[in-house]
């Protein structure tokens, strides 16, 4: 196994899969950087079956996908305190609550958009694809995402207008 292309391909991948599994187990950082270095073990011990030329990051999402449904499957339906834990987190309980809020609306929101709004939205702000990147990976023209994702935001901007006009700020790049 070549090291340091392992390395490039963990640099290239390792925010945007974290971001991957953040906003699918609620948000919880602990959660989420574990099952984020699991899945990369995962890559690591499979690395030589990776083929560049034949997708950068799909292969890498393919892991991430299975190994969250996984990690579904084996959980207890119990819910155990240290799951909920990143809720209580902090002593401005109304900051908390806010956000909370914040997020359950956004979530809302895309949900009432249909399956490719939902994606290039999730892609392109929630897991920091460029559009170059979108394309290669949707075989889709970059100008052509371009377009649909603003439509998709703008719709989403207005679904989440009328529940409440300060949740976007919230998710707002610095």
């Amino acid at each position: 196994m070549n090291k340091r292309a392992f390395e490039k391909f963990y640099e290239a991948n390792v925010d945007r899969i974290y971001r991957y599994v953040f906003f699918r187990v609620g948000q919880n950082q602990e959660i989420a950087q574990d099952l984020t270095s699991e899945i990369f073990i995962k890559a690591l011990n499979a690395f030589e079956r990776y083929d560049e030329k034949v997708s950068r990051s799909s292969w890498i999402y393919t892991i991430a996908h299975n190994h969250l449904a996984n990690y579904y499957r084996d959980r207890k339906v119990a819910s155990d305190i240290e799951d909920v834990a990143y809720c209580l987190e902090g002593e401005n309980g109304k900051e908390t609550m806010e956000k909370k809020e914040s997020t359950y609306l956004l979530r809302m929101a895309l949900d009432q958009l249909d399956e490719d709004e939902r994606l290039l939205v999730t892609m392109k702000y929630l897991e920091g694809y460029s559009y170059k990147e979108m394309a290669r990976r949707l075989e889709r023209s970059s100008d052509a995402l371009k377009v649909a994702t603003f439509r998709a935001m703008k719709k989403l901007k207005k679904l989440l207008k009328d529940h409440n006009p300060e949740t976007l700020k919230l998710y707002a790049k610095p």
